[in-house]
């Protein structure tokens, strides 16, 4: 556990000596020498740690003449930690956040683990109560980050390192977490865009495996009990393999794959049509063709539902091809859903894996990609969005985007990156995550979302909104591997109006460090490369 103190207090009618909280922050001395902030009946402070944490609130107390207990909430938001229980969808989502403790004369108390970076403290007693000492107690998921980009853009400088934080709190010592506040589990659609971003920070992490192998171990169930998830399993393993070049593991998985596979041949038909009529697996009842929330009720899902299982068949292919086996049902689905007569979506993530499937080109995706910019941007589906942009040839607008809808969540307060942000928000002009209510203004956390993420149940540390960093080091900085674990690489960077980029790739072999400066209009590269890498011309 790592100790970080408060930046700012705010502290209400009836509370005198605040500012000793934060001198005594600075002493190490026992807190019953303390001199005490008090908090008359009623009365509340609340502090902010200026940046989120996965952790825990620690408050000491100084001498108690009577019975007392205090209140305690942790928020994301100042908004977060001001609600009642149930407003504006406030609750104990996965993580005991909001909650009453007794104060013990010169005692202590920690919180349940939860994402925050503010905590309210209320006296809810019907006596004064002497608080001593109040910090975080900061997780730390225990890995060393061998990853790294840095620009001439220090916009983006701080987009990278902001998304960095948001993964680096969702990976933890045995798992990949899609939320640190809410959704402390995983789901393994939401795990690839984790895992790419988790990857380019630590290179080969145990986590991986154990996420992939914590999700499949469900007999008679589709992944997650999602239908479209199972699909996810695979692109996750094709994804990691590709990464890793870890042949023992994925290997060992082979097995799971056709079982996947023949999940989807009950199911999909010629055409490319569809029937869970001789489905046995169990699911969540509405999610037959769940792609993701946005397009969730939408005709577009269906659409985009074939081209995910399309794209996890193009995937085992490529499994069956390096390790064997019969691929001949998952030939049948990629020709049945080839065959499938697609509709133009208006959802942008549809048309990305459209693209990223073979089944638009790039003259019909430029137009309903570009259009509105970081308008229709899912933070899930960023990832795919931005792909597609760099293989229809629109890389420097894709950064552009990038800058300005993960920008808009910096300018609203962000230290992390949330599970889902629309651009119209900012429309109505809302208040930032770091301001108080105030009655008659819309505030960014509380009065937005929808689906799950409604309100303050909206997750603001969501690992899959990191995933489009991937498009630092494959695109700008143009490492892409073309043998798996980066044992052959290209490199063909983009710039995007940059003058110099820079980075470090971890792979199985060693650190890739890459620098590019644009020097007389011409790009040089500086390469450093650990033994067992090829730069292939």
């Amino acid at each position: 556990m790592k100790k970080v103190d408060f930046i700012k207090i705010t502290a209400a009618d009836g509370v005198t000596e605040a500012d000793t909280l934060a001198k005594n922050a600075k002493h190490e001395t026992h807190p019953f020498l303390y001199p005490t902030c008090v908090m008359n009946r009623g009365a509340f402070i609340m502090v902010d740690f200026g940046k989120e944490i996965c952790g825990r609130l620690h408050v000491a107390f100084g001498w108690q003449s009577e019975r007392a207990s205090v209140r305690i909430r942790l928020g994301e938001s100042a908004n977060e930690v001001c609600a009642e229980i149930g407003e504006n969808n406030a609750d104990n989502y996965h993580s005991l956040r909001d909650n009453a403790y007794s104060v013990v004369s010169w005692g202590d108390i920690s919180t349940s683990e939860s994402g925050f970076r503010f905590a309210r403290i209320d006296n809810i007693s019907e006596t004064s109560v002497n608080l001593a000492l109040v910090y975080a107690e900061e997780s730390d998921n225990g890995l060393k980050i061998f990853g790294d980009f840095k620009c001439s853009d220090d916009r983006l400088n701080e987009i990278y390192k902001t998304a960095e934080r948001t993964i680096s709190l969702c990976v933890r010592g045995d798992d990949i977490w899609d939320g640190v506040k809410r959704d402390r589990v995983f789901w393994i659609g939401d795990f690839y865009p984790e895992l790419l971003a988790a990857y380019s920070l630590y290179g080969d992490i145990p986590q991986f495996e154990k996420v992939l192998d914590k999700v499949k171990y469900f007999d008679g169930h589709w992944v997650n009990d999602m239908p479209s998830y199972s699909a996810w399993w695979i692109i996750c393993l094709e994804k990691y393999f590709e990464l890793s070049d870890n042949e023992r593991y994925v290997k060992n998985m082979m097995p799971y794959v056709d079982k996947i596979v023949n999940d989807y041949s009950v199911i999909i038909g010629k055409n490319g049509e569809v029937s869970y009529k001789n489905n046995k697996l169990a699911y969540f009842e509405g999610n037959e063709f769940f792609f993701d929330w946005p397009t969730n009720g939408f005709p577009g899902r269906e659409i985009g539902w074939r081209y995910l299982i399309l794209y996890a068949m193009q995937r085992a292919e490529k499994l069956y091809a390096r390790f064997g086996g019969d691929g001949g049902k998952a030939k049948e689905i990629i020709k049945s859903l080839n065959d499938y007569e697609y509709k133009q979506s208006e959802f942008k993530q549809v048309t990305a894996f459209g693209v990223l499937v073979g089944k638009i080109s790039a003259d019909e995706a430029k137009p309903l990609l570009k259009n509105g910019g970081a308008s229709g941007m899912t933070a899930f589906m960023s990832f795919a969005i931005i792909e597609a942009l760099r293989l229809v040839g629109e890389g420097e607008f894709a950064l552009s985007v990038i800058k300005d809808y993960y920008g808009a969540m910096l300018d609203l307060g962000a230290t992390t990156f949330w599970e889902d942000f629309d651009i119209e928000w900012l429309k109505d002009d809302p208040l930032p995550i770091d301001a108080m209510p105030e009655k008659g203004r819309k505030n960014i956390h509380a009065d937005y979302g929808k689906f799950c993420y409604l309100g303050l149940r909206h997750s603001l540390c969501h690992g899959w909104s990191s995933g489009f960093i991937d498009f630092f080091y494959s695109h700008v900085l143009g490492v892409t591997p073309t043998e798996n674990g980066y044992k052959t690489i290209k490199i063909e960077p983009h710039l995007c109006g940059l003058t110099y980029a820079e980075g470090k790739i971890p792979t199985k072999y060693g650190i890739i460090a890459v620098k590019h400066t644009v020097k007389n209009g011409k790009i040089e590269t500086e390469l450093n490369l650990p033994d067992g890498i090829t730069v292939r011309e």
